[in-house]
This record gives C-alpha cells, sequence and structure tokens, in this order.
C-alpha cells in the first residue's frame, strides 16, 4: 500500500479508536451503572481540546495528505508524532486508573499512532 494512502488509513483509524475509547467509557450506561464524572461538568475548554484532538486533528491529517505538498508533508509529520506522544500519555493514565476494557484499545491507538508517525516522517525524506 502506498504510505500516503496508509497515513490517511492510520488516521481514520485514530478516528474510530477515539470513538471506540469514548464508546467503552459509556457501555456500563446501558446496564443501569452511573457514568456520570464524579468531578462535575467539564470546562468547556477540555471540551474543545478533545473534539480538536479527536477529529479535527486527523481531519486536517488527512486533508495534508490529499491535498498537500512538501509543506503539508512535513506539517503531517508533527501532528503523527504529536498523536503517538498524547496517546502514549494518554495510555500512561492506565497506570494510574486501572481498566481493562481500555487495555484493548488503548495500546492499539499508540501501535497506530506510533506507525503513522514513522511513515509521516518517511514520506518528509522522501523515503
Amino acid at each position: 500500500m502506498e504510505k500516503k494512502n496508509r497515513i490517511i488509513l492510520f488516521w481514520v483509524l485514530t478516528i474510530v479508536g477515539f470513538l471506540t475509547h469514548s464508546l467503552v467509557d459509556a457501555l456500563p450506561a446501558f446496564w443501569g451503572d452511573s457514568i456520570a464524572a464524579a468531578e462535575g461538568p467539564a470546562p468547556v475548554g477540555m471540551i474543545t481540546f478533545m473534539a480538536s484532538l479527536t477529529y479535527l486533528v486527523p481531519v486536517i491529517g488527512i486533508l495534508l495528505m490529499v491535498y498537500g505538498g512538501k509543506t503539508a508533508n512535513v506539517i503531517n509529520a508533527v501532528l503523527a508524532c504529536f498523536m503517538a506522544l498524547f496517546t502514549l500519555l494518554h495510555m500512561s493514565e492506565l497506570i494510574e486508573e486501572f481498566n481493562a476494557a481500555q487495555l484493548v484499545i488503548m495500546p492499539m491507538m499508540f501501535i497506530i499512532a506510533l506507525l503513522m508517525a514513522i511513515d509521516s516522517i518517511k514520506v518528509c525524506k522522501g523515503k
């Protein structure tokens, strides 16, 4: 598979991974458990940040791969490396608060983000 197509697939899998990550946290509600956060409502800034991270950044990455040139490839590589770092740090939260269901999703999200970052850097280098 061509690297650019693979990177686009990785971005789509990133969006799907975040959707699955959120869905897994919401599933207990179907069995009558409360899924409300103990801290109260989330601040608007945090909601905006997470919406940007889970949708806007991947969509920008896809658009950069579809329509961009060399500069777009570099921006995409930076976004892909940021996503790999974010998923690694987010996965490390499992150490503090273990969640077996997220243990299935988060490592795979990190692997996908890492492969995406590697391929994105290779595209920048012309390999």
